[in-house]
């Protein structure tokens, strides 16, 4: 599986891709996908739906409602996409 760091820009260039308004350079692993980042709810299910098609894995409501970090998110497509191949 790719580094965390990779993944990480690669999570940076999704939301760019989904978020309106996002500024890329300002996206920091321990940015807060709500408060920092501007993700509601409705953002938060396209952001889902984005990772789940870009890493081939399936991300529970429940699991993506404990999501509340850029850093979180990371490890949990790392984690999610080694134990799906």
């Amino acid at each position: 599986m790719a580094s965390e760091q990779s993944l990480f820009q690669d999570l940076v260039v999704l939301l760019d891709k989904t978020i309106e308004d996002l500024i890329p350079e300002e996206v920091q692993p321990d940015s807060d996908l709500k408060d920092d980042l501007g993700i509601d709810s409705l953002a938060r299910l396209e952001v889902v739906a984005a990772i789940e098609e870009r890493w081939g894995i399936k991300i529970p409501d429940e699991d993506a409602d404990e999501l509340h970090t850029v850093r979180q998110t990371v490890r949990y497509i790392d984690q999610a996409a080694s134990t799906s191949t």
